[in-house]
């Protein structure tokens, strides 16, 4: 598989990274509002632990998913500035459309006012100027 294709397949998959680090950061803070407060917790043969330790981590890993998420949307951003070294507005556009935004071929067709067949064409002729570009 050329660079391009691997960045491109990166790329289209990155928002679904992106929204279950977000789903998980949800469920933390849904935990941490729905938890009771200033508590002791014992276990059996255990020692007491302080429901206070168990938010502080809870933060510290809500924060540690986050600056995660942060640096996977730079990734995205990264990967959209190398489409737009592309010379070719049109070429840039397909690529946007299928890969950031994630459009339907019908519909980018429609949209652009081309085949389907054109479209393919254009696609294929992006993926190797950004190969080119990634050399």
């Amino acid at each position: 598989m050329s660079k391009a294709k691997e960045l491109l397949n990166e790329l289209q998959s990155l928002d679904l990274d992106i929204q279950s680090r977000i789903d998980e950061i949800n469920e933390l803070e849904a935990g941490l509002l729905s938890s009771p407060k200033f508590k002791s917790d014992k276990i059996k043969g255990g020692s007491t632990r302080k429901i206070d330790d168990v938010y502080c981590q809870l933060i510290v890993m809500k924060e540690a998913i986050e600056q995660d998420t942060s640096e996977i949307i730079m990734r995205k951003i990264e990967l959209g500035r190398m489409i737009n070294k592309l010379k070719n507005p049109r070429h840039r556009t397909v690529l946007r459309m299928t890969y950031i935004i994630k459009q339907d071929v019908f519909d980018i067709c429609d949209k652009l006012d081309i085949s389907q067949s054109s479209y393919y064409s254009q696609r294929k002729t992006a993926i190797e100027e950004l190969d080119k570009i990634l050399e």
